[in-house]
């Protein structure tokens, strides 16, 4: 039978056991009694009835359920390789044997506390434990189990991200130390562009416009699967131009003949050309090898401090901003949806004091004179 708790809000939480005897509580809190009651009973109706429509349901162990559901997943393939790294490192270990229809709310946030004491950072813990309750949620669309267990569940708070900027000074220190004119053109283009990685690894020839010195960006390359994938729907393709010393340095190391990039391409298309920047082998430039072996030494020798290859599209936009360019001008550039994203560099656009208080003139005051006593 279901009942009702009354919190210390004076809310009311409902309550209930489900077709295997496990107490459930709702996610929903109520401001009356009976109404957390009615809901409560709710739940445990529909969880007998599923109970009824096939008894052994519940009792699927996890992993099994997730055999069958994983495939019908509608995923990136860069998102599913990295996600089958979660579940074999963190839901497997902990989840694979055991019943859905045991799995309780308080066994989860006991779960996530275990991470938390193995020192699995919070945003570890966060894609993981949605992984986990997106799987628990299609086992309540299959009608094995009643209700999710890990909905809404309460998640570690993020760690504050802090962009890095370099300065041109520190640019300039950093890029004295990579080792060959192609590694100093990489870092060039990155932090003349803004482009994420894949962005610039992926970038073909015909997408280089020569004698506009602009470059369109319409696909990434994919380092996991090495693949070409064309933007997902909603992000903007988008041009952006390119320095006449930059397209110089370019031009001075192209192979004259590329030929295809030899990559797979994801949307079917076959391929124009070969990639504007590639490796001394010709082949793809991975970001991984890379910030290993020319990125990560050269800012160790220059002494700058921690910085990471992505900071130098943070770096662009910082320069951008110093140089009087808006925000939202910076936001398309950088192919940014939503202009939040870019609202992370608004406090580089902080107006000089002096131009504040030239903006507020003092009042024309009528001028007024006070006898004091004794004056």
């Amino acid at each position: 039978m279901a009942w009702a708790e009354r919190l210390q809000s004076g809310r009311y939480r409902g309550r209930y056991r489900d077709a295997y005897g496990k107490a459930r509580t709702l996610d929903e809190t109520f401001t009356h009694k009976a109404r957390a009651e009615r809901a409560a009973g709710a739940a445990e109706e529909a969880a007998r009835r599923s109970m009824v429509a096939d008894p052994d349901a519940g009792r699927r162990p996890w992993g099994d359920w997730c055999e069958e559901w994983w495939p019908t997943r509608q995923v990136e393939e860069q998102t599913r390789l990295t996600d089958e790294g979660r579940r074999r490192n963190y839901l497997e270990p902990r989840w694979g044997t055991v019943p859905l229809g045991t799995i309780r709310r308080h066994d989860v946030n006991a779960w996530i506390t275990a991470l938390r004491s193995r020192g699995v950072g919070p945003g570890v813990i966060t894609h993981v434990v949605r992984l986990f309750s997106v799987s628990l949620s299609a086992a309540v669309d299959a009608e094995i189990i009643p209700t999710n267990p890990a909905a809404r569940i309460k998640l570690p708070p993020a760690a504050v991200a802090v962009e890095r900027f370099l300065t041109r000074e520190e640019y300039s220190a950093v890029r004295a130390q990579l080792p060959t004119d192609l590694d100093q053109l990489i870092a060039d283009w990155l932090v003349n562009t803004g482009m994420r990685w894949g962005e610039m690894a992926g970038l073909h020839r015909h997408r280089y416009e020569h004698g506009r010195e602009v470059a369109r960006v319409v696909e990434t390359f994919e380092e996991k699967p090495g693949t070409i994938k064309a933007y997902p729907k909603g992000r903007r393709i988008r041009s952006v131009p390119l320095p006449t010393w930059l397209v110089d340095e370019v031009e001075g190391l192209l192979d004259p003949d590329p030929g295809a990039c030899g990559l797979l391409h994801r949307d079917g298309q076959a391929c124009r050309s070969g990639l504007l920047l590639t490796s001394s082998q010709g082949s793809v430039m991975r970001n991984s090898n890379w910030a290993e072996r020319v990125w990560q030494p050269a800012v160790r020798r220059s002494g700058v401090g921690h910085c990471r290859i992505h900071d130098l599209r943070h770096t662009y936009a910082s320069w951008l901003i110093q140089a009087g360019v808006s925000l939202a001008e910076i936001g398309r550039l950088l192919g940014h949806i939503s202009p939040i994203t870019t609202q992370r560099y608004s406090h580089l656009a902080e107006t000089p004091r002096e131009k504040v208080l030239a903006a507020l003139p003092a009042p024309d005051l009528p001028h007024v004179v006070i006898d004091l006593p004794g004056a």
